[in-house]
């Protein structure tokens, strides 16, 4: 089987190149399935598939990385509200912020102010060291 004709190398520039890529594996994973098992392909199927995911394990590797990396701080957080039963809500209130802005927080989405760093390290006993590197 031949995968798409822009997509030759063995490394993928684009995402469109990946999803090209993605769409071959995914074209004889099908073949595979109605056939009753991957090993019922041929040999150059086979082969085509174990090509296409490795080089598609190595864009994803850079591109889509796995575990996706916490902020510690994030995490403390969230422990700290796992911990004490608190919602979302319940947390936002506690801190003095609206509940979309702790949402934004939980998300990365907004840096922490002063104010709430100080609010972070009082009532939830957060590690000042912690707020200080990751806020």
């Amino acid at each position: 089987m031949k995968t798409d004709k822009t997509v030759k190398p063995n490394n993928i520039k684009t995402e469109k190149e990946y999803r090209s890529l993605c769409a071959a594996m995914d074209i004889l994973i099908e073949k595979g399935t109605k056939l009753g098992d991957m090993e019922l392909l041929t040999a150059d199927e086979k082969n085509e598939y174990i090509r296409l995911s490795a080089i598609v394990r190595q864009w994803e590797k850079v591109h889509y990385p796995f575990p996706i990396p916490i902020n510690p701080l994030i995490a403390q957080i969230q422990e700290r509200m796992a911990e004490r039963n608190l919602k979302q809500r319940d947390t936002a209130r506690l801190l003095g912020i609206d509940e979309s802005r702790m949402s934004e927080i939980l998300r990365g989405k907004k840096p922490i102010g002063m104010r709430v760093a100080k609010n972070l390290r009082k009532c939830l006993q957060i590690d000042a060291d912690i707020i200080l590197e990751f806020a």
